[in-house]
Parts: C-alpha cells; sequence; structure tokens
C-alpha cells in the first residue's frame, strides 16, 4: 500500500514476506526512486522525459538529425508515447528523406525503501520497465539514384 506524507514523499507498508525475513508487522518506508541507468551518451543520443517541454525535445532532434543525419531517441516507461511521437514528427518534417528504426527493451530499476525508524535496516526493491530506443536517420542514396539525378 503506497501513501504520501506531508513532505510529498511517498511511504510504503510492508506486511511479513513469506521469504522467512524477520519484519514487524507493518512497517513503514519511504520510497525513494533511483535514477535509471543510461546507456553510453553519444552526442546524437537524446533520452527523451516528460518533464521537459515536447517542443523543446523536437528541436533539439531537429538540429541533431539536420547536422549528423541520425539521431537516437530513447524513453523509458511514461514517456515511451512522447518518444515515439518525436520520432514521428522528425519522419513527417522529413517529408521522405527520414527513416525509422525502433526496438524495445525491459530495463531493470532500483528503488531504495528507507526506514521512517532508526531500528530498521534500509532495503533495495527491484522492479522491471519498458524502454523504446529509436534511430531516425537519412539513408544514403544508392549510386544509380544519384547519377539519374546528376544527368
Amino acid at each position: 500500500m503506497e501513501m504520501q506524507n506531508e513532505d510529498g514523499k511517498r511511504k510504503t507498508n510492508k506486511k511479513d514476506s513469506d521469504e522467512g525475513k524477520d519484519m514487524l508487522d507493518r512497517e513503514e518506508y519511504t520510497l525513494r526512486k533511483r535514477l535509471p541507468p543510461r546507456l553510453p551518451k553519444r552526442k546524437n543520443d537524446v533520452y527523451i522525459s516528460r518533464r521537459v517541454h515536447f517542443q523543446a525535445q523536437l528541436k533539439r532532434c531537429q538540429k541533431l538529425l539536420d547536422s549528423g543525419n541520425e539521431v537516437y531517441i530513447h524513453g523509458l516507461g511514461a514517456a515511451i508515447n512522447r518518444a515515439i511521437n518525436v520520432a514521428l514528427q522528425l519522419k513527417e518534417n522529413g517529408r521522405g528523406t527520414v527513416e525509422v528504426s525502433a526496438y524495445t527493451s525491459t530495463v531493470d530499476l532500483a528503488d531504495d525503501l528507507e526506514p521512517d525508524n532508526d531500528d530498521d535496516e534500509p532495503e533495495v526493491s527491484h522492479r522491471n520497465n519498458s524502454a523504446v530506443h529509436i534511430k531516425v536517420y537519412r539513408p544514403d542514396l544508392p549510386s544509380t539514384a544519384k547519377s539519374k539525378d546528376g544527368q
């Protein structure tokens, strides 16, 4: 069961687990979500979030696409829809010159459970979350198409 206290922190009540741990009947913990692990940061990687304005993220991706002909867009959890929307907007703005390649993954996330009283030990909770990774790029034109355009 989760609830928020007056500080805006999430609290969770834990009951006895079946794993044989010796715990009190209803311990209260403060839930602190850790940052997700990130892929190596390249100059053309963009991590989409729901906190930054959509148009700002779109403009940043467009600049990277224009300067390097490819951009990698990453979205995690609730930001997956936004990441897909950014990629589709880039494709639409490219007017047929931009392609999209996407794959999904599952990311292991860890949360810290900090006890409200000093007698209990802190714990770590693990959970999985979905992620999407989208490559937006301008494909190379085949050499036959280049020679026909040049004639």
